[in-house]
């Protein structure tokens, strides 16, 4: 587990309800760890940091669908569906009159802040000017988190993304 993974359970008191998930789907964990380790935990969603807000979702859809049906898809639907926040808000750094911006699914997050250590980073309410759909934002942040036969199983076998609309992600 990644240390971003392990502030982020910590910070926002997930550890006691991802444990049931995680003792019957390991490879959900590793999953989060990549996910807090793409986004890392500066990066914020609608209330506190994105990577929390997604795993806090992917354990809704857990739990939505614990008895009626497969609730590993809908943990992997529930981490994925936040992703197209990555495109509603610009991350920037700031030093003097320098402004650089970060650009969705190139990099991750805590590269980006490594290569511009000396800037103050914010979000900036402002979109990406990239026209993307809630399923294209899941399937790229899907790429970047899971590998191999775990993406296989969930993006082919399931097609986990096929409940998103192909309507952009952030219209209005």
């Amino acid at each position: 587990m990644s240390a971003a993974y392990k502030n982020i359970i910590r910070d926002h008191k997930l550890s006691h309800r991802l444990n049931p998930v995680f003792t019957i789907a390991p490879e959900l964990e590793l999953a989060c760890s990549r996910l807090a380790d793409f986004i890392g935990e500066r990066f914020m969603g609608d209330k506190r940091s994105l990577a929390a807000e997604m795993i806090k979702s992917a354990l809704d859809g857990y739990k939505r669908v614990k008895r009626t049906g497969d609730p590993h898809i809908a943990f992997m639907q529930g981490l994925f569906e936040p992703a197209k926040l990555l495109y509603a808000r610009r991350y920037a750094g700031r030093r003097k009159d320098k402004l650089v911006v970060w650009c969705p699914m190139v990099e991750a997050i805590p590269q980006f802040e490594a290569r511009y250590h000396d800037y103050a980073f914010e979000m900036v309410e402002e979109r990406c000017p990239d026209h993307i759909t809630q399923r294209t934002a899941a399937f790229q942040m899907a790429a970047r988190v899971l590998h191999g036969e775990a993406f296989r199983r969930y993006f082919e076998e399931y097609d986990v993304a096929h409940r998103y609309d192909h309507s952009e992600a952030l219209g209005g």
